[in-house]
C-alpha cells in the first residue's frame, strides 16, 4: 500500500511522522522539554494527531496546510498525575495552554526540525523522531554499527524488516523470512524473539549472517535487545544497543521505495 501524501511544503513534512518536543518558549521564557522523547506529536493524514504532553498522552483535532497547523478539540486520556514527577507535570501544563490556535510551521536548521510558531509569537519547538512511513514499510538494512566501525551487510533487498503498529516485525533476513517482535516506546525500540517462518537455503556466507541476525541477542527466551533510536532521517535511521559500552552495536535502516 503506497504512503498516503498530505500538503506541500513545511506542513508536508510534518504530516504521518512522529516529532518530539525540545522545548517550549511562551512570554520569553524557554522551558526544556523532559528527556527520553516524553512529549511528541504524530500528525495523521487524517486531521487528527496523537501526542503526549510529558506524562498524559492525548488526541487532538488539526488541519496542516502547506505553511499552517490549526489544532481544534483535544481529548486527553486519564491522567497520570500520581505517577508523574513534579518537573514534568510543570512542562505538561505549559503545553497543553500552548497547544491551541492556529500556528506557523518553520524549518528551524533544516527539514528534520521545525518551530511551531503562534500569532503571539510563542513556539513549540519539534524535531523528527519517527520517519514518515515507519510502520507496513519495507526497510532494508543498510549496515550494522559495530562500536565506532561499520559492518557491511550482504544481500541487498533480500534484508528488510517490516515494523508493525501492533508490535510486531516481519521480514527478510537473506535466505528466509522471519517473524517478532518490535516495540517502540518514546525513543527505544526493544526487539526479540525473532524466528525464521520458512526453511529456504542460499550461499554459506548469506547463511551464517542471516543466522547472525536472527539469534545473536534476539533468540527466543532472551530479554529484548534494548535500542535507542538515533540519527533520524527522512528515509533512514539507526537503532543502537549501548549497554556494552564502547562495544556498542546498532542497525541502520533505510527506505525501500517499493514500500
Amino acid at each position: 500500500m503506497p504512503t498516503p501524501t498530505g500538503p506541500g511544503g513545511n506542513g508536508g513534512l510534518l504530516v504521518g511522522a512522529r516529532w518530539y518536543v525540545q522545548w517550549i518558549s511562551a512570554g520569553g521564557q524557554v522551558t526544556t522539554a523532559p528527556p527520553r522523547a516524553a512529549a511528541w506529536l504524530e500528525f495523521g493524514y487524517d486531521d487528527t494527531t496523537l501526542g503526549n504532553y510529558g506524562c498524559t498522552p492525548f488526541e487532538a483535532a488539526t488541519t496542516v496546510t502547506e505553511t499552517t497547523l490549526t489544532v481544534g478539540r483535544k481529548t486527553d486520556e486519564a491522567s497520570t498525575a500520581g505517577t508523574c514527577p513534579k518537573a514534568r507535570l510543570s512542562f505538561e501544563e505549559e503545553l497543553r495552554k500552548l497547544l491551541s490556535g492556529p500556528f506557523t510551521i518553520n524549518q528551524r536548521v533544516d527539514d528534520l526540525t521545525m518551530d511551531l510558531k503562534n500569532r503571539q509569537g510563542d513556539f513549540i519547538a519539534v524535531k523528527l523522531i519517527r520517519p514518515k512511513g515507519l510502520f507496513g514499510s519495507r526497510w532494508r538494512l543498510d549496515h550494522l554499527v559495530v562500536g565506532d566501525s561499520i559492518g557491511p551487510v550482504i544481500g541487498g533487498r533480500e534484508v528488510y524488516y517490516v515494523f508493525h503498529r501492533n508490535g510486531t516485525v516481519t521480514g527478510k533476513a537473506g535466505c528466509n523470512d522471519f517473524t517478532g517482535r518490535a516495540v517502540f516506546e518514546n525513543d527505544v525500540l526493544l526487539m526479540s524473539r525473532l524466528t525464521p517462518t520458512t526453511r529456504r537455503t542460499c550461499s554459506q556466507e548469506l547463511m551464517d549472517q542471516e543466522k547472525g541476525l536472527l539469534t545473536v541477542g534476539l533468540g527466543d527466551g532472551e530479554p529484548p535487545r534494548r535500542m535507542y533510536y538515533n540519527n533520524v532521517l527522512t528515509r533512514s535511521f539507526q537503532a543502537t544497543d549501548e549497554s556494552q559500552g564502547l562495544n556498542y552495536f546498532g542497525y541502520n535502516w533505510v527506505a525501500m521505495s517499493d514500500g
